[in-house]
């Protein structure tokens, strides 16, 4: 079996637990009558959405560019996140209003059922984030060639194994707050533990909305100066102009320009440059980028692109 093949058995398994553990949390938070315990489920579901989300990346980071899809499948990551971020944004200012409601108005809490839930939640987070650490570690002893874009994949099973980790924290503090309810009847941390929980996962899930919502527009987040600068720098270069840079995925970052060159230069030496120009990109991580070279007739004032 090959390590994208085993990569994606470990996530369909952690996957499955989690969508067991999910059921089992909201049948628990609700007959329990914890917020804490359904906040931790309605996490947990956005989890298995982003775990899901990491094996669609690995299934369809193997599937090539077709007539149809000329990019491949290189902005599903994006789009997936994006729809994940919206649903775990929504879902936890439906908690957190909810929460803050029972604060002032305590209903009674059945501890014990969130303590076994809990503890339940506990232990399948936590052999979840054992799996992941562990197909991370295969990861490492199998690429030793050091190029950038192996550590996509390295990215997208550690963003699944922070998730986890991450869950397995919550677990662990609402089953504290289930054995201080069933010990000293303080029902109202149930409430201050979900009012914590929904605010710490909105500001964790915020940037990924951001990220992603950039990457969908193909918005620039980088240095645009830095590579007009690189490009510029080559003596037989007078101007650049209709500049584009985007990252449509978290392991991509592509680019186009037009290049107006000073003298009239023969084809070989055009591409020689060009190559020249393309190694300096790629130094500064630019994946993929397309040139245009241009005679001195094209030479624009602007930088981005003006329509003609």
């Amino acid at each position: 079996m090959n390590l994208h093949d085993r990569k994606g058995k470990i996530l369909k398994k952690v996957i499955f637990l989690n969508i067991a553990l999910v059921i089992a949390e909201i049948f628990a938070g609700i007959y329990s009558g914890s917020m804490a315990l359904l906040a931790d489920a309605f996490h947990n579901l956005g989890d298995v959405l982003a775990l899901f989300i990491s094996l669609v990346a690995i299934i369809y980071g193997a599937k090539k560019a077709n007539d149809f899809m000329t990019f491949g499948y290189i902005k599903a990551e994006m789009m997936a996140a994006f729809v994940n971020a919206i649903f775990l944004i929504i879902t936890m200012l439906f908690i957190l209003v909810e929460s803050i409601e029972r604060f002032f108005t305590p209903n009674p809490i059945d501890a014990p059922v969130v303590i076994v839930a809990s503890l339940a939640a506990l232990l399948i987070n936590g052999f979840s984030t054992w799996l992941l650490s562990k197909s991370n570690i295969e990861h490492h002893h199998h690429h030793h060639d050091g190029h950038e874009h192996h550590n996509h994949e390295d990215m997208n099973i550690r963003s699944a194994y922070l998730h986890m980790l991450g869950d397995a924290v919550i677990s662990f503090s609402v089953a504290v707050g289930g054995v201080l309810i069933y010990f000293f009847g303080i029902v109202a941390i149930d409430s201050i533990l979900s009012i914590i929980f929904s605010i710490y996962i909105l500001r964790e899930t915020l940037p990924l909305l951001k990220k992603s919502f950039y990457s969908l527009m193909d918005s620039n987040t980088d240095d645009a100066k830095e590579v007009e600068a690189i490009m510029l720098s080559f003596d037989e270069v007078l101007s650049i102009h209709d500049l584009h840079l985007y990252r449509p995925s978290s392991s991509e970052y592509y680019g186009s320009a037009h290049i107006v060159f000073k003298d009239d230069l023969t084809l070989s030496s055009v591409e020689k440059i060009l190559d020249a120009i393309r190694d300096r990109l790629c130094d500064k991580g630019i994946t993929h980028f397309i040139i245009q070279p241009e005679s001195r007739e094209f030479n624009q004032n602007s930088i981005y692109c003006a329509h003609h």
